[in-house]
């Protein structure tokens, strides 16, 4: 069960596009918990527990690939008064990087990851395993608000975990695994200053197929 999810949606929208770079780190003291989440009143902290995932990979949206893409993510689980294991989102923080050939007349674009307000990472949710994403596209006339992807319309990812699960016996223990979704769809661009067909061109948008997102992740956890 997802637990007031929506309440920190905006605010990680908002985060700063912190990232960690290659290798990811292997001692569990790397890991920054200062972001975690705050449990709500009445959630007993026993049990609770706040994950740090850490990532390097590749997203494929229409025609356009970027490589080497840093992300952060932090969420809290545990168990609810009820007894069912509860989740809490905390934020996803990915920096810009450079769209590869350039943009229209060779203007520089750039791509952000963000969070588009849903998060199930133990997959009890009302979608099962979804991370909800958006791309935030900036460069020469497209303001401040263009997006491939919208909270209302987000690019719904389900990774699944390929290949097999590695830990590092540290104290806590560090997870190493792979993630990847060969089968969600891309939305059109909105909100680019009228340039939305130039940015749908560049990006070959809509797109219903071939988009694909895979990631190299590790994750350890700090107890409340």
């Amino acid at each position: 069960m997802v637990v007031a999810a929506v309440a920190v949606a905006t605010l990680a929208l908002a985060a700063p596009a912190a990232a960690r770079p290659n290798p990811l780190p292997t001692d569990p003291s790397a890991f920054d918990f200062s972001d975690c989440p705050t449990l709500p009143a009445g959630l007993d902290p026993t049990g609770w527990r706040c994950e740090v995932h850490l990532a390097t990979g590749q997203i494929t949206v229409g025609r356009v690939s970027l490589r080497n893409l840093p992300l952060r993510l932090v969420h809290a689980e545990g168990p609810l008064p009820s007894g069912e294991s509860g989740q809490i989102f905390g934020t996803l923080q990915s920096p810009p990087v450079v769209v590869p050939d350039g943009g229209a007349h060779g203007h520089r674009l750039t791509v952000q990851l963000r969070y588009a307000g849903y998060a199930d990472l133990i997959g009890n949710g009302p979608d099962p395993g979804g991370l909800y994403l958006l791309l935030a596209v900036r460069g020469p006339g497209l303001g401040t608000g263009c997006t491939i992807g919208t909270l209302s319309e987000p690019i719904k990812t389900h990774a699944a975990r390929v290949g097999d699960t590695g830990t590092i016996p540290t104290d806590p223990p560090i997870k190493v695994f792979t993630l990847q979704d060969t089968a969600f769809t891309v939305p059109a661009a909105t909100n680019c200053h009228g340039h939305e067909r130039q940015v749908d061109d560049r990006f070959g948008l809509p797109s219903a197929s071939g988009n694909t997102i895979t990631l190299h992740a590790e994750y350890t956890y700090q107890l409340y």
